[in-house]
């Protein structure tokens, strides 16, 4: 096919499209509907119509009033305070021991041995939630403990406070 026949259908088709597209005459349909009588409803209905749509027209072309907003998203104002609500005062207990201290959660997490003049010296590395410390026999643990012994797989930790012991031993074992 030649591009000239192909311009000749693709012009015959858009020709054809835009008759069948196109709008009938009016002629033809404004004299059915003048000849056609009009009763007393639909020329009321028309009236109303018209009514309403100059009352629309009105209200469009009238100014609206400028109101201030109550509310600026813009400025910030100062909170109203409300005043507190009641609280009791506080029950009075006599007599009680005060509270211990919260131990802190430790945890054995390596021991090394050192060989100083021929003396094997144990240093323990133990776990806390501060940090992590290396300490050897007779050292203190956060003020808490003091390291009483260490041997291959654990320590012995005395309290301060109470002396009493704690055993801690490495998790693997």
């Amino acid at each position: 096919m030649t591009w000239k026949l192909y311009a000749i259908v693709s012009a015959g088709a858009f020709v054809a499209t835009y008759l069948m597209s196109s709008p009938k005459p009016e002629s033809a349909t404004t004299k059915a509907s003048t000849a056609a009588p009009r009763s007393a409803r639909q020329a009321a209905a028309e009236t109303e119509i018209e009514a309403l749509a100059n009352s629309l027209h009105v209200r469009l072309k009238s100014d609206a009033v400028f109101r201030t907003p109550g509310r600026d998203p813009f400025r910030f104002q100062a909170r109203v305070q409300k005043p507190p609500a009641f609280v009791p005062p506080p029950a009075v207990v006599e007599n009680l021991p005060a509270p211990a201290p919260a131990l802190p959660i430790l945890s054995l997490t390596g021991i090394a041995t050192d060989v100083v003049d021929g003396k094997a010296q144990r240093s323990a590395v133990v776990s806390l939630p501060a940090g992590v410390l290396i300490v050897r026999e007779g050292e203190s643990i956060a003020g808490l403990y003091t390291v009483v012994a260490i041997s291959d797989d654990s320590i012995e930790l005395e309290s301060t406070g109470d002396s009493s012991r704690r055993t801690l031993r490495l998790s693997g074992r």
